[in-house]
This record gives C-alpha cells, sequence and structure tokens, in this order.
C-alpha cells in the first residue's frame, strides 16, 4: 500500500493535470488506474477539501465551455 505522502503527490499530479480540484471532475478526467476520489478521502479518513487542502493546492475549478 502506498503511503499518505505518495498518495497525495500523485492525486497533485493529477489534479494539475486535470485543471480542477472538484471532487466530480477529478471522478470523471482521472487516467485509468487512478482510485476514485471516495478511495483516497476513506484511506487517508479526510473530507475531499482536506485531501485537496493536504496537496498543497487551494481549490481551484476552470469552466469548460462545451460546444455542441
Amino acid at each position: 500500500m502506498k503511503t499518505k505522502q505518495e498518495i497525495l503527490e500523485e492525486l497533485k499530479t493529477e489534479l494539475l493535470r486535470i485543471g480542477s480540484t472538484n471532487q466530480r471532475d477529478y471522478d470523471l478526467l482521472k487516467k485509468k488506474g487512478q482510485v476514485f476520489s471516495t478511495t483516497i478521502c476513506r484511506r487517508l479518513k479526510l473530507s475531499w477539501p482536506e485531501v485537496v487542502n493536504q496537496t498543497g493546492l487551494k481549490f481551484f475549478y476552470i469552466d469548460r465551455i462545451r460546444k455542441k
């Protein structure tokens, strides 16, 4: 099992790649093989906002304009 620090480092990298710290965005846009946000929260025994804060990122959300 990965350490807390390894989980947070991987999560930070993935959140920066996605461009959002929104839990829904993470679950929808995470790479294959990455665990769901609920699993991360359970392993670290923290809420999603607390997990994001532990990564050193502040909450940010970039609106994506979807063209039809």
